[in-house]
C-alpha cells in the first residue's frame, strides 16, 4: 500500500508546525516559571531579612516569643519595654556593678526605637550584654625598693560576631570589674559603628603609672603580658592604646610579646603597632573620651 506524495508532505509539515508549537510553549513558560521561583524566593529573603525595618509578619513573630523564661514567660509589646526588661536584667545579674547598668541602661535606651521597627534585635541585645570570656589574672611585679607588688589584670572579649577582638588597655587606679565591664559594652557599638570587620575587648590592670618610675613600669608590663599573652593574638585578639597606656607602656608589651610568641602579624600587617591599621588609630580618640 502506497501514500501519495501530497499525504506525505502534508504530515511532515503537521509535524514541523507541532513540533514549533511545543517549542514556543516551551519557551513561555520557562520564563514563567523562573519569574515565579525567583519571586517566591525574594518573598523568602524579604520574610527572612529586612534590616532594621521589619514587615508586620516578621514583627509579630518575634513579639510573640519571650524575651526571658524566668518564673513565666516575658514578652514585650514595645520597644522600649524590650529596653526596660534587659536594663532589669542587667540590673539582676550585676546589681553591684554601678558603671555596667549606667553603659546598659543609656544604650539601650537609645536602641528602643530599633527593638519597636524589628523586635528581633532584642535578642541579639540580650546576648550582646553578656561577654564571651572575661579573663581576670593576677600580676605580681618588682619595685625599685625589691618588694613584690601585686596587682589585678583584665581582658574582657566581649563580641567577635564581626571578626577578632580589637579594644584597648587602660592602667589606672579606677580600672575594675564594672570598669571593664563597661567600656567593653561600649566598645562593641563604637567599633560596629566604624564599618571594619572587628569584635570589641577591653583590658587593663588597676596600677596607677602616674607614681611609678620607668623600671617599675617596664617590669610590670613584662609580667602583664606574660599572663595576657595566652588571650591575645593577630588573629584573636589585638590590644591598643588606651588611658594610662602610651606608646612606651605598648613597646614593654609588645618587647614581652615577643620574646614569649613569635607570631607578631597576620598577613603583612603588624601586630601592636601604632601603625597597626587605620582602625586603631581612628579608634584611638574614642578611647580617651570613654
Amino acid at each position: 500500500m502506497t501514500i501519495p506524495s501530497k499525504s506525505v508532505t502534508t504530515l511532515i509539515q503537521r509535524a514541523m508546525q507541532s513540533k514549533m508549537v511545543n517549542k514556543a510553549v516551551i519557551a513561555t513558560t520557562i520564563p514563567q516559571q523562573r519569574l515565579l521561583s525567583s519571586s517566591t524566593s525574594e518573598k523568602k529573603k524579604t520574610l527572612v531579612s529586612k534590616g532594621v525595618h521589619s514587615n508586620m509578619k516578621i514583627s509579630k513573630s518575634w513579639r510573640n516569643k519571650p524575651l526571658f523564661r524566668r518564673q513565666g514567660d516575658v514578652r514585650f509589646r514595645t520597644g522600649l519595654e524590650a529596653a526596660n526588661l534587659l536594663v532589669e536584667e542587667a540590673k539582676r545579674r550585676d546589681d553591684h556593678e554601678v558603671q555596667f547598668i549606667n553603659s546598659v541602661e543609656s544604650n539601650m535606651q537609645c536602641l528602643s526605637p530599633v527593638f519597636d521597627r524589628n523586635p528581633r534585635y532584642a535578642f541579639v541585645a540580650k546576648q550582646l550584654m553578656e561577654p564571651e570570656r572575661f579573663h581576670q589574672f593576677r600580676v605580681p611585679w618588682l619595685d625599685d625598693t625589691g618588694v613584690i607588688r601585686m596587682n589585678r589584670g583584665y581582658r574582657i572579649q566581649f563580641s567577635s560576631s564581626l571578626g577578632p577582638y580589637e579594644g584597648a588597655l587602660h592602667f589606672g587606679s579606677h580600672v575594675n570589674s564594672a570598669t571593664m565591664k563597661s567600656l567593653g559594652f561600649d566598645q562593641v557599638f563604637s567599633n560596629g559603628l566604624t564599618g571594619y570587620p572587628l569584635g570589641a575587648a577591653v583590658g587593663g590592670s588597676d596600677i596607677n603609672p602616674l607614681d611609678k618610675s620607668e623600671a617599675e613600669m617596664q617590669r610590670f608590663c613584662q609580667s602583664f603580658m606574660t599572663e595576657l599573652v595566652k588571650y591575645i593574638g593577630p588573629d584573636i585578639d589585638i590590644p591598643i592604646m588606651g588611658m594610662g597606656v602610651g606608646e612606651k607602656e605598648m613597646g614593654y608589651l609588645f618587647g614581652q610579646y615577643k620574646r614569649i610568641n613569635v607570631n607578631s602579624s597576620s598577613g603583612g600587617t603588624p601586630f601592636m603597632t601604632y601603625s597597626n591599621s587605620d582602625v586603631s588609630i581612628n579608634l584611638l580618640p574614642l578611647q580617651y573620651h570613654m
